[in-house]
């Protein structure tokens, strides 16, 4: 029986980190909880205004109303020729202006002297190698929209949204 008898095996100290591994993964779960719950509350409360924010609905239902329905309102601007700087080279171009509305037609056919004068100072100012690439084209379209809004005294307002070349040639002479 003395043979029989083993000697009992010692017990590793391993039951505590069971104990441990239960209190991590329900911290874990809290914590993915919280993130969960703060992301929920930034993101649907970013889109929506406090309900006593008056100021804010009326600036809402202003954009609303901006908002043009239906198809663009282009407007053709006649032809601009002019010599570019650095001398040789002419630029014969057409564009057309997209407006807000038919409001913004009519200022822009009102302002059309100033208009064509201050783009025709531009684009006089522009020499054949700043157009003759596609970047130098659509820096072009932003300064002339610019330009545009500034003659019509727009303000902040854009009356002028974009600007389309219908024809754009660089001869050298």
């Amino acid at each position: 029986m003395a043979e029989e008898k083993k000697p009992e095996k010692e017990k590793k100290p391993g039951g505590g980190g069971n104990k441990l591994m239960l209190v991590v993964i329900i911290l874990l779960v809290l914590l993915l909880g919280a993130v969960g719950g703060l992301a929920y509350y930034m993101f649907t409360s970013a889109h929506t205004a406090p309900a006593g924010d008056a100021a804010h609905q009326e600036d809402v239902k202003k954009e609303a109303k901006k908002k043009h329905d239906g198809p663009p309102v282009f407007e053709k601007m006649e032809t601009f020729v002019v010599n570019l700087s650095g001398g040789g080279s002419l630029l014969q171009i057409d564009m057309q202006a997209q407006l807000q509305d038919e409001e913004a037609k009519k200022r822009f056919t009102d302002y059309m002297p100033r208009i064509r004068s201050g783009v025709l100072l531009l684009l006089s100012s522009k020499s054949a190698d700043e157009l003759s690439t596609p970047d130098g084209k659509v820096k072009l379209k932003a300064q002339v929209k610019q330009i545009i809004n500034e003659s019509m005294d727009a303000g902040e307002e854009e009356l002028v949204q974009s600007i389309e070349f219908t024809s754009f040639i660089i001869q050298n002479q």
